[in-house]
């Protein structure tokens, strides 16, 4: 048969582990989620070009303003400027101004340029809209078409 004291040590090893761990208390933590970013940056707008007889061509889109932007990638068109997936990226690394230059073109010849905008998890906008570059040939070669005159590198 038990006697009090056997019964009071049988209660306390039953109900030790639950008082050290805390039963009863209001302290709990629960672990923080970040969810990953999924959202792309807008699709940047095109806003002019240049070019000159050495086959040079410079374009030029509107500076997104999302905080988390990396930077553009820059197509250019081979066959159809309508269609999405004839596109090709020219850079090799994100362009973190909001212009590029191209060379090697042909004068005379038109091309065709969109841009995307990246932020820095990755996510890529949709494409600008098409952009068209007549590379000049001539007396003419230096003058700008578009919006104002810039600089590129």
């Amino acid at each position: 048969m038990l006697t009090r004291r056997s019964t009071l040590i049988v209660l306390a090893l039953l109900l030790a582990p639950f008082v050290l761990s805390g039963c009863g208390s209001d302290k709990t933590t629960s672990p923080i989620v970040q969810t990953p970013d999924t959202v792309p940056p807008a699709a940047p707008s095109m806003s002019g070009t240049r070019s000159d007889d050495g086959g040079v061509a410079a374009i030029r889109w509107q500076q997104n303003t999302e905080a988390d932007l990396a930077g553009y990638n820059v197509y250019e068109y081979a066959p159809s400027p309508d269609n999405e997936n004839s596109y090709r990226r020219l850079n090799t690394q994100i362009v973190a101004s909001n212009g590029y230059k191209v060379e090697g073109l042909t004068p005379g010849s038109v091309y065709y340029f969109k841009v995307s905008a990246v932020d820095e998890t990755g996510n890529e906008s949709a494409l600008s809209g098409p952009i068209a570059v007549t590379v000049a040939t001539g007396p003419d070669a230096n003058d700008y078409y578009g919006q104002d005159s810039y600089e590129l590198q």
